[in-house]
């Protein structure tokens, strides 16, 4: 019995071992756990931001069309999925490379999957790939976890991007794709914009001069006062904190005298809006010739009580070009619109000779089946033989105007005039000449592939105010190119009506 703890005593310290071996190797998973968890879980972040940079590209690229851009390295298939080499040019694969996703451990795969990938995204059915998928995956060494397990752990990141539709309000569009001087300011009057969304101005011109002067026409001394526009202000310009400008080509700078407020900037390379009203569908040719106006007594049926010119009656209806080749020109007279729909086919409405413009009161369209009370809308085309031979659109150059468009909660959205959107070249005129006051979309383009066809064939607007008069835009404007000018104040009301537009976003 005296013998037993003798012979236990070598073994003395064993259990020790075996614990502190245990617990080495559980410290060696611990910390290994720790470091490479780390290392992977960073390495997974980074692969989420080149996934989603690259995504974001990729759909930036089909927003715009320089995915198929001719001679353009950059350019990519949309006619399958692929997977980025080492170096890739293209758009999605750079990005990728870019944003540190490029080595050969990495693999970046492009995709453009249905629909129903991204559940509960309404996305835009105008473009037939409208949603884009980039997976980035790469091999990462382990340090002490290969002690215990793999040497390496595979990280995996996905992002989705699409053309999606939504509900904005629409600011001032100019819709020329590569005209220079599309938006051109001249003169020394003042332009006020008021409410509307962040970005008041977007002009879709790719040309690296698009948003300046025309050639021979200097930009003068012309404010722009953005100061009080944006959604926080209802459109008079008593709360606004700023709106913004985008121009898809140049200068990168801004050329002209713009007051952005506390909220608004310029913006250089910001992607062309397609233009909102494109779905909207012309009106029907009316089923009654128009009457020819009659004169009315002042005071009658909205005829001013001191008018400057007699007042003549106008109805709705079809202006032909065998009865009216002149359209509507109310020269040296005051023209009363009855509310309906105005169906030109040739020459254009004017007002020339000190003519006024005003709506009806009192009076219901019974012509065009409207119904409408106090709207108009002014639809400007060319005769059956010659559709594009359509005249210019002139309100108020030459005296004083107030008109009200369609209601926005008609099919035609609020327009107050729509121009054929095949029509041939036109400049049109408003303002310059009297107190305008117009509430409505001006709507005043060419489908954008006439215009990138034959870059000749679109629609000009001259907006103008002279010394001692105002005009006053109570809504948007959708041109093909516009100049602001005149010595006089220029404002414009932007509404908050909502359109459905097309925007690039993250969706997933």
């Amino acid at each position: 019995s005296k013998g037993f703890p003798m012979r236990c005593k070598g073994e003395e310290g064993q259990a020790i071992i075996v614990v502190a071996l245990a617990m080495s190797i559980f410290l060696i998973g611990g910390v290994g756990l720790a470091v490479d968890g780390a290392h992977l879980y960073a390495q997974r972040q980074m692969a989420q931001a080149a996934a989603d940079a690259a995504a974001q590209a990729g759909i930036m690229s089909i927003f715009d069309g320089t995915n198929t851009a001719s001679g353009n390295p950059a350019a990519f298939s949309t006619g399958g999925s692929f997977t980025c080499g080492t170096s890739d040019p293209r758009t999605p694969c750079s990005y990728a490379t870019l944003n540190g996703f490029g080595s050969t451990s990495d693999t970046v795969s492009v995709a453009f999957p249905p629909g129903s990938a991204v559940p509960g995204v309404v996305l835009a059915p105008s473009y037939p790939i409208n949603l884009i998928q980039v997976t980035v995956q790469r091999s990462v060494p382990t340090t002490l976890m290969r002690l215990l397990g793999p040497a390496a752990s595979t990280i995996t990141a996905t992002a989705y991007a699409a053309v999606v539709q939504v509900l904005a309000p629409v600011p001032i569009l100019v819709t020329h794709p590569t005209l220079s001087g599309a938006f051109s300011i001249n003169g020394t009057g003042l332009i006020t914009i008021c409410g509307g969304p962040s970005k008041s101005i977007q002009v879709n011109s790719s040309d690296s001069q698009a948003a300046y002067p025309l050639k021979g026409n200097g930009a003068g001394n012309s404010t722009v006062d953005l100061s009080h526009a944006g959604p926080p202000d209802p459109g008079n310009c008593t709360t606004g904190t700023g709106a913004s400008v985008g121009v898809w080509g140049g200068p990168t700078q801004p050329f002209y005298n713009y007051v952005f407020g506390s909220t608004g900037k310029y913006i250089p390379a910001a992607s062309w809006m397609q233009d909102p009203l494109r779905g909207v569908a012309p009106p029907p040719v009316p089923a009654s010739h128009a009457v020819p106006a009659v004169a009315i007594n002042p005071g009658q049926d909205g005829c001013p009580a001191s008018p400057r010119k007699p007042c003549m009656l106008y109805s709705p209806g079809l202006y032909d070009s065998s009865n009216f080749p002149n359209g509507i020109d109310g020269k040296l007279t005051t023209v009363i619109f009855t509310p309906g729909i105005y169906y030109i086919e040739g020459g254009g409405v004017g007002c020339s000779a000190l003519c006024d413009m005003y709506m009806a009161s009192g009076l219901t369209d019974t012509v065009t089946g409207t119904g409408w009370t106090s709207q108009m809308l002014i639809y400007n085309t060319g005769p059956a033989s010659n559709p594009t031979a359509s005249g210019p659109i002139s309100l108020g150059a030459n005296g004083n105007a107030n008109l009200v468009g369609a209601p926005p909660s008609s099919q035609y959205l609020g327009m107050l005039v729509f121009e054929d959107r095949n029509a041939a070249a036109q400049s049109h005129t408003i303002g310059g000449g009297g107190a305008v006051t117009l509430q409505g979309t001006i709507y005043l383009t060419n489908h954008r592939s006439i215009m990138l066809s034959n870059p000749l064939q679109y629609q000009s607007l001259a907006l103008g105010g002279t010394s001692g008069s105002g005009t006053l835009i109570e809504g948007e404007i959708i041109v093909g190119a516009l100049q602001l000018g005149g010595t006089g104040s220029i404002q414009m009301n932007l509404n908050n009506n909502e359109l459905e537009v097309q925007e690039v976003a993250l969706v997933q």
